[in-house]
């Protein structure tokens, strides 16, 4: 070839180069189909007997390119280096290797020839591949496919109505073959270490005639798929309405079993996966993308198979062995596909697959016998469990040995039935079915079972329920009877106390000034005393009429309220009687220390061993009209002042209390103050009842406070005491609306 191109190089004249282009055409034909290695290799007759599917076991020839990277045209300069396919074995997976095979037309009429080098009976068989043919002529032609120069179509580029029958349009390594014609097709070969080639075997068929034969296997396809669909929409859809762990896995697992049917290469193709997805050249991992999802499902599925067996027969808590082992093997799988799909191992064939095997057939029987156990130990529906997977096993079984490369239904009667059920994914494929439908089976008696048992279960719980209600009514009649009895014992001693704190309230309200100790004295006088119980411990007291000279007027709330505040009342007033029983010439300060006095000694709270810490707070006027002059000593209890022009003036406090454990220090004693004031001024005294008040202004809770009364009594100031306690009574049951009162409310409202 290098002289003819150098010969080539010395022609000068248009006309001496055109002969010898053509010369070179001639004698590269003579080359390619007369050299002796053309006389060697047989062309395969394709005649009348010949099958459907053939192919040329014995005249294939077979070059290994070492170097990876030789065409079309380097090939055809090496026709003489193809050897014999017996003597390449075995096959090396990272190698690259061409295949050489001769097809001569003796029918009479055209026909056209697919090439299949994708998949066989075994399952994969080389995972990319080129083809090219050649003819009489020597025109050498690239055939379509995934991994060829040509981009096939897409399956949305079809349109029959537009498209030729054109052998160049079809998404498939096909060509005519001429009538009387002798072609070359060359191959170019790629294996792979998870899937190796097992020979150099290439799958050949009448495109027209196996049409007929494909439409039967697209029914079983259409049927397995469109069956596993329908389940997988019912498991899905009643998960709405029971979602137990054991209903959702086999949901899940039938839906990686759907993806794994229509991603298996059934007969000559993924053709219900291309359906979703067009077959392009693209790579993941170590695999083209298209193995690679039929792989990912395939182990989903298996994870999933085993997994809802597990939740079924609930091998963690009664065969933990069991259940140890399956997640060894989930892992080891998990294992394998990563290797298998991500790397080019060195790891042999044989040793890659049967561990898997073997640990995948122990598993399935192991399943078998934990099934049965879990019948008899009262799991009906375990039952289900054993027809699944000993219906499954065979199935499985044959397709591992077809794998293998062994077909048991080759001693079958030959019929498309049996060449479908030789294929390993069609076996897969039913295997996966059945056992989706015995599962669909299980999982409805399962339903029914728990059904049953929650019938059962509620029915006894009824009978108990009513037993029980039974018991109950008598228990509660017997005890209505006791209650009935106890009832009006209380309601007698209820009767009893409230006579008694009625007669106390009676009692308390007679201590309370009467009004031959007020009149003359005011010139406009009104109170407020609310306990907030029927007795409290508020009380206001005013000195005796028939005592000369200033008169004095005192407030005291006392600690608590109720029962105990109004005994402790009855102290207060007592010791304020007693403070000015002769007179009223003791001063104000003076008088509270008096008082602190005598409660802490009524209540012993002077000595060690005292049970209570109880006292009050206190104010105490000494009013002397004709000098209007107030002498005033308080004990947290304030006096608030509001002069005829409205100056609301609010008069200090000793922060001290009386009658406590704790004697008062000389800096918290209480303190004189003198208050000079003028005809119309008013003088308003309230306890802590009042002001502490908890109510509502404009959707905000708070205290009712000195401001609002302070602001209230400017504005009526004028008015006379009694219309003041009025306003003020109206204003303050406003502010509290449903609030509960808090404590005791005592206000003192007067004009001197």
């Amino acid at each position: 070839m290098i002289a003819m191109k150098q010969c080539r190089n010395n022609f000068n004249s248009v006309s001496e180069r055109c002969a010898f282009l053509l010369m070179e055409s001639f004698i590269f034909v003579i080359a390619v189909f007369w050299s002796p290695l053309a006389v060697a290799q047989t062309p395969l007759e394709v005649g009348p007997n010949t099958t459907i599917f053939f192919s040329d076991p014995l005249n294939t020839l077979v070059w290994e390119d070492k170097t990876g990277h030789a065409t079309l045209d380097d090939v055809k300069v090496r026709l003489s280096e193809f050897k014999s396919a017996e003597n390449l074995t075995p096959i090396q997976p990272k190698s690259v290797y061409w295949t050489a095979q001769r097809l001569r037309n003796s029918l009479g009429e055209d026909r056209e020839i697919v090439v299949n080098a994708a998949i066989n009976r075994e399952g994969l068989h080389w995972l990319r591949y080129q083809h090219f043919v050649i003819d009489a002529s020597g025109q050498a032609r690239e055939l379509n496919g995934p991994f060829s120069a040509r981009v096939p179509l897409h399956m949305n580029d079809i349109d029959p109505s537009v498209f030729a029958m054109d052998t160049t349009l079809s998404r498939n390594p096909v060509f005519s073959l001429r009538k009387n014609e002798e072609v070359l097709l060359l191959s170019r070969l790629i294996s792979n270490s998870t899937f190796p080639a097992t020979n150099f075997n290439l799958q050949l068929y009448d495109r027209a005639a196996y049409l007929e034969l494909r439409k039967f296997g697209l029914y079983i396809e259409g049927l397995f798929a469109g069956i596993i669909l329908a389940l997988v929409l019912s498991s899905w859809s009643s998960l709405f309405f029971k979602r137990d762990i054991v209903s959702i896995i086999y949901s899940t697992w039938l839906f990686f079993g759907f993806l794994q049917i229509i991603t298996m290469p059934i007969q000559d193709g993924q053709r219900l996966f291309e359906l979703v997805f067009d077959q392009q050249p693209g790579t993941i991992g170590v695999m083209p993308s298209h193995v690679f999802w039929m792989g990912l499902a395939s182990y989903l599925q298996l994870v999933m198979y085993f997994a809802f067996g597990r939740a079924f027969l609930g091998t963690q808590r009664y065969f933990p062995r069991f259940h140890f082992f399956s997640n060894v093997f989930i892992a080891f799988e998990g294992l394998r596909f990563v290797i298998g799909y991500f790397f080019e191992h060195e790891i042999s064939p044989a040793l890659f697959r049967w561990p898997s095997h073997v640990f995948f057939i122990c598993m399935l029987t192991a399943t078998i016998y934990c099934a049965a156990m879990r019948f008899k130990q009262g799991l009906r529906t375990a039952k289900f469990s054993v027809v699944f997977s000993t219906s499954v096993l065979p199935l499985w079984l044959l397709s591992l040995m077809s794998m293998e490369g062994v077909h048991p239904l080759q001693a079958l009667p030959t019929s498309s039935l049996t060449l479908l059920l030789s294929d390993t994914y069609v076996l897969q494929a039913i295997a996966i079915l059945l056992g989706a439908l015995v599962s669909h089976f299980s999982i409805h008696a399962r339903t029914r079972s728990i059904e049953k048992k929650l019938s059962n279960s509620l029915v006894a719980q009824r009978e108990a329920a009513e037993n029980q209600t039974k018991l109950l009514e008598a228990t509660v009649e017997e005890r209505t009877r006791e209650l009935q009895t106890q009832h009006k014992a209380l309601n007698a001693a209820h009767k009893e106390v409230l006579d008694s704190v009625n007669y106390a309230s009676r009692l308390q309200r007679g201590q309370l000034p009467r009004a031959i100790r007020i009149d003359k004295r005011f010139e406009s006088f009104a109170a407020i005393w609310e306990p907030r119980d029927t007795i409290g411990g508020d009380l206001w007291w005013i000195s005796s009429s028939t005592q000369q000279g200033p008169f004095v007027l005192a407030v005291a709330d006392c600690t608590g309220h109720g029962v105990p505040g109004a005994m402790l009342s009855l102290l207060v007033s007592n010791s304020l009687e007693r403070i000015y029983a002769q007179d009223t010439s003791e001063n104000p300060a003076q008088a509270l220390l008096s008082l602190d006095h005598y409660v802490r000694h009524g209540l012993n709270q002077d000595r060690p061993d005292s049970e209570s810490n109880d006292g009050c707070d206190a104010v105490i006027l000494r009013i002397d009209p004709p000098s209007r002059r107030i002498e005033f000593a308080s004990a947290k209890i304030g006096l608030i002042q509001v002069t005829s022009q409205g100056e609301c003036i609010r008069h200090g406090v000793q922060r001290c209390s009386l009658g406590y454990v704790e004697t008062l220090q000389e800096a918290q004693r209480p303190q004189l103050q003198t208050i000079n004031y003028s005809p119309q001024d008013l003088f308003v005294i309230v306890t802590d009842g009042l002001i502490d008040q908890i109510g509502s202004h404009n959707g905000k809770r708070s205290a009712y406070g000195h401001r609002r009364l302070e602001a209230l009594l400017k504005k009526h100031h004028a008015m006379d005491a009694s219309q003041i306690v009025q306003s003020l009574k109206d204003d303050f049951a406003q502010w509290q609306g449903k609030e509960p009162r808090r404590d005791d409310v005592t206000a003192l409202i007067f004009k001197l």
